[in-house]
């Protein structure tokens, strides 16, 4: 009687914690604020400048996101405090039905790295994940940590 309980006690265990599971269409980041995200994607990278979080408004949308602002889309800035230190991360999360890459394409191309007034980001990437775009201006090393960390938020 014991074995057949315990049988019971494990099998619903097993299926309580496959029914907390996310399906194989949504990943982590999909279920995540962008302020979730930020905290995520910069958590571990190394020699980050102190930063500060800005959502842009129609007055400085372009200075950050080098683009028009985007109706219903969600917008969240981490740029460096010190305007000397080239760095900028921007996460945009665009509403059911937008085409997320072409707004990356617009990014990518928009993108100015020399920004700043006497430095320059040595990397410029724009990355896109369902409908969460990111575009880090940066160090090359930077960079590059944010948008692994950012990959593995999808995988």
């Amino acid at each position: 009687m014991k074995k057949y309980a315990i049988s019971i006690i494990c099998a619903a265990l097993l299926l309580s914690m496959a029914a907390c599971g996310s399906t194989s269409a949504e990943k982590k980041g999909d279920s995540m604020t962008l302020e979730q995200i930020f905290e995520t994607i910069l958590a571990d990278v190394p020699n980050l400048p102190e930063l500060i979080s800005i959502v842009p408004d129609a007055s400085n949308y372009q200075y950050y996101a080098f683009i028009d602002p985007i109706e219903g889309a969600e917008t969240l800035v981490s740029e460096s405090l010190i305007n000397a230190v080239p760095h900028s991360s921007v996460l945009i999360r665009v509403p059911e039905g937008t085409d997320a890459e072409k707004i990356a394409q617009e990014l990518q191309k928009k993108a100015n790295p020399n920004k700043w007034i006497c430095v320059s980001a040595e990397r410029t990437i724009v990355k896109v994940h369902g409908r969460t775009i990111l575009l880090v201006l940066s160090y090359t090393d930077t960079a590059d940590q944010i948008a692994s960390n950012f990959d593995k938020l999808w995988e």
